[in-house]
């Protein structure tokens, strides 16, 4: 390799560390902390991902969310402290400023359970998957306003369903058998026990046609004859 060459190569690599070196002190330290969450939706046919976020909060969510917002207060401290010391305080501060994304700070991917085929020798072996499908993302003050109306009535259903019209469409087998169960099979007017479930019925205590919920609190086990009689009017034991 002559002289020249060899210059060449050492102003090559002088070039490019010096490249590096602007890279690292100029390249953004910060970095958004998201709150990332999964959900299985296997099995759910056209979800609506604002029951999804309310089934979140009932089933105990939010304080997650809260202690999510204590990390972004301590990462917002730590960050402004990174700024104070840098002497690009002010390139630092767009830097900070461009970083931030609070509406999108909460993000929740739906996945499902894919099944997925392996071939060993010429044999093939199924397994699952998990493959996100969607991603839905939100702010606190979103998350803050469902928390408030679901606590205002008692956490009792995703708030779409506890405000639909169909209110007699939205009782499941499930919620059915928590009833009998929780009434242990025993008409709550007259005393009656069923425990084969024969004229065993579920009357909502507040009727539909009043404005009663399908909710476990507004829900109780009745005998065929104490329904009959009861018709609209508001009794329970």
């Amino acid at each position: 390799m002559g002289p020249t060459m060899a210059m060449i190569v050492f102003f090559t690599i002088i070039i490019l560390v010096i490249i590096c070196c602007l890279y690292f002190i100029f390249r953004s330290p910060f970095h958004y902390p998201y709150f990332i969450y999964s959900i299985d939706i296997s099995g759910k046919r056209n979800p609506h991902f604002d029951d999804l976020i309310d089934v979140f909060i009932i089933e105990g969510g939010f304080p997650l969310v809260q202690q999510h917002i204590e990390r972004l207060k301590a990462w917002n401290d730590q960050c402004r402290r990174k700024i104070d010391k840098s002497i690009l305080k002010s390139y630092r501060i767009k830097q900070f400023q461009k970083c931030l994304d609070y509406n999108n700070a909460f993000q929740f991917k739906f996945t499902r359970m894919q099944t997925r085929y392996r071939q060993t020798n010429y044999v093939k072996n199924a397994y699952k998957v998990s493959q996100v499908v969607n991603i839905y993302t939100c702010n606190y003050a979103y998350l803050l306003e469902r928390k408030n109306l679901l606590e205002a009535i008692s956490y009792e259903r995703p708030l779409r369903q506890y405000y639909s019209k169909n209110q007699r469409n939205l009782m499941t087998k499930e919620l059915r058998n928590t009833v009998i169960l929780r009434d242990n099979y025993t008409c709550q007017i007259c005393g009656k026990y069923m425990p084969d479930e024969v004229g065993l019925q579920i009357d909502h205590i507040m009727p539909v046609s009043k404005g009663g919920k399908t909710v476990l609190s507004n829900l109780q086990v009745t005998c065929s004859k104490c329904n009959a009689r009861k018709k609209d009017k508001i009794y329970y034991y």
